[in-house]
């Protein structure tokens, strides 16, 4: 299945030195214009690390820049009229999602729900993590550690989702 990223996966999961795991689970990711304005262009203005990182895969091609149809742009914009806390990157990722039929990567519970809303795959940086321990990309160990990180890194979360998640690596078996 294809897939599609917003700002919010590539970043966290850059934070915590898991990036490859996109590449490793989904072998090409598909980001819109204006994902790649916020994540690369911005960061590299603020000399944030995580942007180099993503700018890499970029470079080395498994992270694809896709130019949204001048009719996704006009369906982007109105949206954000109907949906104003989602940003310009959400609702072009959103859009990308829903036009390529593909899984769609972002961490936003306002933009999770519009999408879902318009029957689009929607999962998180949680759920990569999970998968990539599902499919042995991860040991338990390193996929708690992962987790973890996220979250000592600024990564929100509701403590119950959270415990959630850690019983679920714990109980895991291969």
């Amino acid at each position: 299945m294809p897939t599609v990223s917003n700002t919010s996966s590539l970043i966290w999961l850059s934070k915590i030195g898991k990036l490859d795991l996109l590449k490793k689970l989904y072998s090409e990711v598909l980001i819109p214009e204006e994902v790649y304005r916020e994540a690369v262009e911005r960061g590299l203005e603020e000399g944030f690390s995580d942007a180099f990182i993503i700018k890499e895969c970029i470079d080395q091609g498994w992270i694809k820049i896709s130019r949204l149809s001048e009719g996704m742009i006009d369906l982007s914009e109105r949206l954000r009229e109907h949906a104003f806390e989602i940003h310009l990157g959400e609702a072009q990722a959103i859009v990308m999602a829903h036009e390529t039929n593909s899984l769609l990567l972002m961490d936003e519970s306002s933009g999770r729900a519009l999408a879902e809303t318009w029957g689009t795959k929607v999962r998180g940086t949680l759920y990569v993590i999970l998968k990539a321990l599902r499919e042995e990309l991860l040991d338990k160990k390193e996929a708690k550690e992962a987790t973890l990180q996220l979250i000592s890194k600024g990564f929100r979360i509701e403590p119950k989702l959270l415990a959630r998640i850690l019983r679920e690596i714990e109980s895991f078996t291969p």
